[in-house]
């Protein structure tokens, strides 16, 4: 595994401006896009196809990159089925 996903990961599990980034994403493309350009912006490189691969299991990437912690909000939201993915941090 792309050792800079997860490196990318951890840095938007703790920055709420980064994850800001996603707020008008409306698909799990859109997401791993999104990934793509704002790790490129700050120094990771990983292909889309690669977010894709690990973005479909959430819980390894979680487990990877957090220190046991819970799954944020932001990580439920990208794991809840039946809904679609709304990447917005407004509290709701």
């Amino acid at each position: 595994m792309n050792q800079d996903i997860i490196s990318y990961y951890r840095k938007l599990r703790e920055d709420e401006g980064l994850r800001a980034a996603y707020a008008n994403c409306e698909s799990v493309e859109q997401v791993m896009q999104t990934a793509v350009e704002q790790g490129t912006t700050l120094g990771f490189s990983f292909s889309k196809e690669e977010a894709m691969e690990i973005g479909y299991d959430i819980q390894v990437l979680h487990d990877l990159a957090a220190n046991d912690d819970e799954l944020s909000d932001f990580e439920l939201e990208l794991i809840s089925a039946g809904s679609p993915v709304s990447c917005n941090n407004d509290g709701d």
